[in-house]
């Protein structure tokens, strides 16, 4: 039985925090039967909001418009939480302490699988904010994992392609092409697997699409949650 409310922030975007409700309703139905679904609070942000705030260039006004959101599912009774974004796990350490619930990370998450994939080398595809920054480097890099990026152009490119396609479920075979053509210059530069590191990409890059591993975070977010979900 599910003994935790599953708590999720998101909204940034829509399209992918659709994915988690319905991935995380078919994971637990999956493991405690077709009579369930699951329960879940979710506060579903405006994603201008989010952007409009994360571009101040003070982070104390993006930590603190996260913080009230995680404080607003602990209020409607969850009793933990997702980010349902990579992107915004850089702002994790600041803001988790400071919301008073357990907290399912989707770096940590993936770091893990990673690791138990036995792959040494990893391409990471994502917003610029997350191939750019360190808080996924770091995290695989603990674990002995080395990790590689696009360029700064086709950083700008699959950036570009997100914010103005993915988040609004606007899937095209353009786009795709895109992505896998960065993809196979991962793989050219050694990458044994790729890390899908927005929730949006998994939405457009499938399984059947490439002939690497994929790390779909999405999914092993919610493999987490759930997990953690029906625990005693």
């Amino acid at each position: 039985m599910q003994n935790k409310t599953i708590g999720l922030i998101g909204g940034i975007g829509w399209a992918s925090t659709l994915d988690y409700y319905r991935l995380l309703n078919e994971m637990l139905v999956a493991r405690i039967g077709p009579a369930h679904s699951a329960r879940i609070m979710l506060v579903s942000m405006d994603q201008a909001d989010f952007v409009a705030h994360a571009a101040q260039a003070d982070s104390r006004a993006i930590e603190q418009f996260l913080v009230t959101q995680g404080q607003r599912l602990q209020g409607m009774g969850a009793d933990f939480f997702l980010l349902c974004a990579n992107g915004a796990h850089r702002f994790a350490p600041a803001v988790v302490p400071r919301i008073g619930l357990p907290f399912i990370s989707i770096v940590e998450e993936t770091a893990k699988r990673v690791r138990e994939s036995g792959l040494k080398k990893v391409g990471l595809l994502g917003v610029k904010q997350t191939m750019a920054g360190r808080f996924y480097h770091d995290a695989l890099e603990q674990l002995g994992i080395t990790t590689v990026t696009p360029d700064a152009a086709d950083q700008e490119i699959l950036h570009d392609i997100i914010y103005a396609e993915l988040v609004q479920n606007r899937l095209t075979d353009a786009s795709r092409k895109i992505f896998l053509g960065v993809i196979e210059k991962l793989r050219l530069q050694g990458a044994q697997g790729m890390i899908l590191g927005c929730t949006e990409i998994p939405l457009l890059i499938k399984p059947g699409d490439v002939d690497l591993p994929l790390f779909n975070t999405t999914e092993i977010h919610c493999e987490a949650a759930v997990a953690f979900a029906i625990e005693d």
